[in-house]
């Protein structure tokens, strides 16, 4: 493999970061929509823009914003965009939102009023319907999927929908729980904890009806926060694969591990997580950090995310960055495949992430391209940081 680095949207000025992606908005042809989000502290964004390229993302017209971030009274009402997914047998684009109400703007607090919507195009992201709210089916706006009750708890996506052989839609989420007192589930302390689930998304003429799987979960003393995050693809055999983020916070003891599951019936059911490990059986460490599946069209199934040489603990450290191939019998990575796409430089500091990145396939050349934000590079309290891009020639 080769890689090839460029600042891929600038910062604006001193004390932001810019994280971005882009998808295809036809299931043919070569106009893309970015999404790209201005952050200036955690887990929220300040304000997030949209911009159309009609030739493969060589240039971009202008940036229309989307949102920026509102007070009512005590509340900060945030707002998220994306992911996106194009389902090419409906030539349909779909763009998931998200709305939450922060109390004095803080994070946590939105755990309880969140909620999620989609809105569909189907002429290359010119017009959209909605958006519209993700409800299952039998429930309500509130109570609007199975486990979730709005001002209690909530499920957020967690990862990148697929298109199912079935036909059918599948949103990984990452669902908190209440406890028997009616709280946010925490049983080790740790900064959250959650488990994962699925929407599955059937079209019904033009619009999308949902139903939940099975809830997907592990022993807090396995993953003191839970599994988070999921990273989807269909295997080669039909079943399909979904990797967790884990965490040892407030548990450095613990091995810093991602999860593995498998799902026989469309993402319905899954079978008990299971650590992800190397090929030859040894143990991969990885910090509490996002990944990536991507089915590529040589037809082999590559797996990016941050790998460490020895244990890690929680979220740290985010690099380096790397891709793999995946070993579908074994459902392993392959060792002798890890190609390092990024790391931490000499002069950077430890606080350096590489992670919250974006992965597609560049329908001309064929490459794998990733979008991050290198967050960090100069310290954690400096948010200063473009969205760069990465493009792999395989």
């Amino acid at each position: 493999m080769r890689v090839e680095q460029e600042v891929w949207i600038p910062t604006s000025g001193r004390g932001i970061a810019v994280n971005g992606f882009a998808t295809y908005c036809s299931s043919s042809g070569l106009r893309m929509m970015q999404i790209y989000a201005e952050i200036t502290s955690s887990d929220r964004a300040d304000k997030i823009f949209r911009r159309f390229s009609d030739d493969n993302g060589r240039t971009w017209g202008p940036s229309e914003l989307l949102h920026t971030y509102e007070k009512k009274g005590e509340d900060v009402v945030r707002y998220s965009v994306g992911p996106a997914l194009l389902d090419p047998k409906m030539d349909a684009l779909i763009l998931f939102r998200g709305k939450k109400f922060l109390h004095r703007d803080d994070v946590l607090s939105g755990l309880k009023r969140f909620k999620i919507y989609h809105q569909v195009s189907r002429d290359g992201g010119r017009t959209w319907t909605g958006p519209v709210q993700v409800v299952e089916e039998g429930h309500d706006t509130d109570h609007w999927m199975q486990g979730v009750c709005y001002g209690r708890n909530c499920a957020q996506i967690g990862g990148d929908p697929i298109k199912l052989p079935s036909g059918e839609v599948l949103v990984p989420l990452t669902l908190f729980p209440i406890d028997e007192n009616g709280e946010l589930y925490n049983p080790k302390g740790a900064y959250t904890f959650s488990y994962a689930v699925f929407l599955i998304g059937r079209w019904s003429g033009r619009a999308l009806r949902w139903t939940s799987s099975q809830v997907v979960k592990i022993d807090p003393g396995r993953s003191t926060r839970g599994l988070t995050e999921p990273a989807l693809a269909v295997l080669g055999d039909g079943r399909l694969v979904a990797i967790f983020r884990g965490s040892n916070d407030k548990a450095p003891e613990l091995p810093g591990y991602k999860w593995v599951s498998v799902s026989e019936n469309c993402g319905r059911t899954w079978t008990e997580p299971e650590p992800l490990r190397y090929d030859d059986g040894g143990e991969l460490f990885s910090p509490s950090s996002m990944c990536e599946l991507l089915r590529h069209s040589d037809g082999k199934l590559y797996w990016f995310g941050n790998l460490t040489p020895t244990n890690p603990y929680a979220n740290s450290p985010r690099y380096p960055l790397v891709v793999a191939e995946v070993d579908e019998e074994t459902l392993s990575i392959r060792r002798d495949s890890v190609f390092v796409i990024d790391d931490r430089r000499e002069g950077e500091a430890k606080s350096l992430q590489l992670s919250n990145f974006h992965v597609y396939e560049d329908r001309e050349t064929g490459n794998m391209v990733v979008t991050l934000c290198r967050l960090f590079p100069d310290g954690p309290e400096d948010w200063t940081a473009p969205c760069v891009r990465y493009d792999i020639a395989v």
